[in-house]
């Protein structure tokens, strides 16, 4: 036992089994337990933006401050500490300022629980102030964007009010340059009227002034849209000649209308149609061919579409027809006057016409037209040839211009007095009738229808239309001009 004891290692046992036992009594008779060791750190939070309140900017406008942000040195729980910047606030409060010019003001830190600042680098500003002035400006208005495609914006028109009242610090007065408001066209094919475009102070560089006053802050304006073309019927004309022995019975036109693209001023000067030319001597056999026409704008005229157009053109071997019975008219007869065809008395000519079959067949003597025109003649006999007008695809065999005879017979009645008799009888019975006068009026029976002729007008009397031909109608079977589908004259 006693070399047991005696031992080092045992001794060493021994010792810490006691040690440990008086820990436990110690610890066992207070019943606290020991408190854990807390950490604390330290964080510089940067850029904290200054927040103002309280500043009266009726009167004045605060134009400047020294300093916008601060970093706060702040100390905590790292938990604490470690939030958004957006949780630290600094604030200026200007509600003290009452008077133009530069002043220095403390800034208060607002910080979150747990968190304690150490320093606040600054923690003064100093702030300028200025006093606020107006003055009246007359508005401008803009555009933005861009219309519909082939479309283009006038000039904008400014409808109410026209100046605008703009308050600014005294020191940016100076700068101002304009007043505007911009109208959006996004698109547009037709005039813009906005009842409320919001308007803009702008500096003489053209940068937006963004502590100007406008009143009032909108204004109504109005932009005109207008077609950049103008859009026209397309004629189309004709050259050369069909085979011999066939005529027209169809022309299919594919395109109707063309746009022409030029300024304005091009534009409004424009004429009713646009021609394109068809040469049928590119036509060889019958039946349906496709011919086209290349297009080409007009001098003063940027571009015109489509440029170019397609025609199928159908030719058959001709034929021939008689039409009776066309009924003449008569126009230009002077008041004053009545009219009488007296040759032909039926009033109706007959033609031999030329063209397609199935055009022929089809054709009525109302579909032709014989027109005789009587302006500029007197009262007496006339001679006086014939405005014929032939539906599309149909021609006259023979190209003399059928005449008629029109009698204008003046429709006045003049007033006449009755002679006495009865002073006269037992003489005037007694006396000889001179040759061609009779007894009840001033002229003789035998006379009246030679007193009343007329020698006929030469040609330059009564045909001053040439040859009448019509080129906007396509030839047909190639007789006399072959070049038209109707006569027309201009006659009297």
């Amino acid at each position: 036992m006693d070399k047991w004891i005696k031992n080092n290692t045992a001794s060493k046992l021994i010792a810490l089994a006691v040690s440990i036992l008086l820990w436990a009594m110690v610890h066992m008779d207070s019943g606290t337990p020991a408190p854990p060791t807390t950490f604390y750190d330290t964080k510089v939070i940067e850029g904290v933006k200054i927040q103002t309140y309280g500043f009266d900017d009726s009167e004045y406008a605060l134009t400047g401050i020294d300093k916008d942000r601060v970093n706060l040195q702040v100390r905590g729980k790292k938990s604490n500490i470690s939030l958004l910047t957006d949780d630290y606030k600094v604030k200026l409060d200007l509600s003290n300022v009452r008077e133009p010019g530069t002043h220095t003001l403390p800034l208060t830190p607002s910080i979150p629980s747990g968190v304690e600042m150490i320093s606040m680098e600054p923690s003064t500003v100093t702030v300028t102030v200025e006093p606020r002035v107006s003055k009246s400006v007359t508005v401008s208005i803009g555009t933005k964007g861009e219309p519909a495609k082939d479309y283009r914006a006038g000039t904008p028109v400014l409808i109410d009010p026209r100046q605008v009242t703009v308050t600014l610090p005294e020191s940016s007065m100076a700068n101002l340059g304009q007043v505007k408001g911009n109208v959006e066209l996004d698109g547009a094919k037709e005039k813009i009227t906005e009842k409320r475009v919001k308007l803009t102070a702008y500096d003489k560089e053209g940068n937006a002034m963004e502590d100007a006053v406008i009143e009032p802050a909108a204004v109504a304006a109005e932009v005109p849209i207008e077609p950049a073309f103008v859009t026209l019927p397309l004629e189309i004309q004709y050259t050369g000649r069909l085979p011999e022995g066939f005529v027209l019975s169809k022309v299919d036109q594919k395109v109707k209308e063309v746009k022409l693209f030029g300024s304005k001023e091009a534009l409004a000067g424009a004429e009713t149609y646009v021609e394109a030319t068809i040469n049928l001597g590119e036509v060889r056999n019958s039946g349906t061919t496709v011919l086209t026409a290349d297009l080409t704008p007009p001098e003063g005229f940027e571009k015109i579409e489509p440029s170019s157009v397609t025609v199928d053109v159908t030719a058959v071997s001709h034929g021939e027809r008689v039409i009776t019975g066309i009924p003449i008219t008569l126009k230009g007869v002077a008041s004053g006057l009545d009219a009488v065809i007296t040759d032909p008395k039926t009033k109706t000519i007959s033609l031999t016409l030329t063209g397609a079959p199935d055009l022929l067949n089809s054709l009525e003597p109302t579909d032709i037209g014989a027109e005789a025109n009587a302006t500029g003649l007197k009262a007496g006999v006339h001679e006086i040839p014939l405005q014929i007008t032939l539906p599309n695809f149909i021609n006259r065999t023979d190209s003399e211009r059928p005449v008629i005879k029109v009698e204008l017979k003046d429709n006045s009645k003049p007033v006449t007095t009755e002679p006495d008799t009865s002073k006269n009888e037992g003489t005037d019975k007694d006396k000889p009738v001179s040759p061609g006068t009779g007894t009840g009026s001033g002229t003789g029976t035998g006379n009246d229808q030679g007193e009343n002729t007329e020698t006929p007008p030469t040609d330059e009397d009564t045909d001053n239309s040439g040859s009448g031909e019509s080129p906007s109608h396509p030839p047909g079977d190639g007789s006399s001009d072959g070049t038209t589908g109707s006569e027309t004259s201009n006659d009297g």
